[in-house]
């Protein structure tokens, strides 16, 4: 090494907790407030099973990321663990390239999410917002990934919390969940299987956000210990908080309502006092943010990643001295974040980026099957959960790119 500044790496300090915290943050986000409704409008009073049906499908993958994470605990997770099985750097590349594009979709996505929450309380020139909101983000995502982190599990707790006050403050009857839980879970009047799998198709989405922990294995203190327990802890406790809520929006709302409004969570406490609705309001521009600091944060590890493979500048491999973060990499990310939020019509790339994170998760599941097979032989692999899990997760996923592309013809 002949500078300096190529020796300072990122810094091992994450905990499980932090870790953990993050992937709920997220995978919560902001999309529960509105999601339920939508998941609805397809599954009706089945709208519970089909967030129960796309937490199983999000969990394959998520079992296929907890293997491979603590294995390669590297950033841009994805490019290794392609590379490693594939032994392809232009495949590897392709994949590393593909997760920065998704997370600059959905990041600047979430962002004009915010501006329209904010218009709300107060109104700013829209790209005032956004380019002073990106800045703030950029500053605390380079300030350091335990700061980061911290700050992402604060509002995390806040989204939870936010979750748990509606269940509290919904107060449902007891009596009329029991008598309506057939409905919810078993059948429902109209509705077929069909319906309930065209809502488990978008509940997946609920779901995406597991997968940016593995670009922060690398800065994990025991990513072998860590990594699994973050990765599937963060998809069970989401599963629990999105059957959760979906149980008290069918119960609470009539049907109708609930598949058309915008904001089921409101609605459910509008009818409890107006200044409930209000509070879920402010609970909801904050977990905004929260989105879009944990796409920064992933999108200049995996850009870090492909630097430190080549296949980006090498000026992205280099690490600050004193907060240990990406700079450059992170200012690049936050830039490219605020330019598509404010020049671009998001609505317009936001089907790609669905094709592009499910083709992702294809190629990591086909990694892991892929090692466990070189890890087990022919023989052995197809008794091993390692080899067929991963499988099932990776056709599972291209028959929802096959209903995405049916869909849309």
């Amino acid at each position: 090494m002949n500078d300096e500044q190529d020796v300072v790496r990122l810094k091992k300090q994450l905990g499980t907790v932090q870790i953990l915290l993050y992937g709920v943050g997220t995978m919560l986000g902001a999309g529960i407030y509105v999601l339920v409704g939508k998941v609805a409008g397809y599954a009706g009073t089945l709208a519970p099973l089909s967030f129960l049906v796309a937490g199983i499908l999000a969990g394959l993958t998520a079992y296929s990321y907890s293997l491979l994470s603590p294995r390669f605990p590297k950033s841009g997770g994805e490019i290794v663990y392609v590379d490693n099985a594939f032994n392809s750097k232009r495949l590897a590349t392709l994949v590393g390239w593909g997760v920065i594009f998704t997370g600059f979709i959905s990041a600047a996505a979430i962002i004009k999410g915010f501006v329209g929450y904010l218009d709300v309380f107060i109104e700013f020139p829209d790209a005032f917002v956004i380019i002073v909101s990106m800045t703030l983000l950029s500053i605390i995502a380079i300030w350091g990934i335990g700061e980061s982190l911290n700050v992402i599990g604060l509002i995390t707790l806040m989204e939870v919390g936010g979750l748990l006050f509606v269940i509290l403050i919904a107060d449902i009857d007891l009596l009329k969940l029991t008598s309506q839980f057939s409905q919810m879970f078993i059948k429902a009047p109209g509705y077929d299987v069909f319906a309930v799998f065209q809502g488990a198709f978008l509940a997946f989405y609920a779901f995406v956000g597991f997968e940016d922990l593995a670009n922060v294995a690398e800065e994990a203190k025991n990513p072998k210990k860590s990594m699994p327990i973050a990765i599937m802890g963060s998809l069970f406790i989401a599963l629990f908080l999105y059957i959760a809520i979906a149980v008290v929006a069918v119960v609470s709302l009539p049907l109708n309502q609930l598949a058309a409004t915008n904001a089921p969570m409101a609605e459910i406490l509008v009818a409890k006092g107006q200044h409930y609705a209000y509070i879920i309001s402010l609970i909801s521009l904050v977990a905004v943010l929260n989105g879009v600091l944990a796409q920064v944060i992933m999108g200049s590890r995996v850009l870090y990643g492909l630097a430190g493979q080549n296949s980006a500048p090498k000026l992205f491999y280099k690490v600050h001295k004193k907060y240990r973060t990406p700079v450059a990499a992170t200012i690049v990310i936050g830039v490219g974040i605020a330019v598509l939020a404010i020049f671009v019509p998001i609505v317009q790339l936001a089907n790609t980026t669905s094709y592009v994170i499910i083709s992702v998760f294809v190629m990591v599941n086909l990694s892991q099957t892929k090692l466990a097979y070189t890890d087990f032989g022919k023989r052995t692999c197809w008794r091993n959960k390692k080899f067929l899990l991963p499988l099932i997760a990776a056709l599972l996923c291209l028959v929802f790119l096959t209903y995405k592309i049916l869909a849309e013809l």
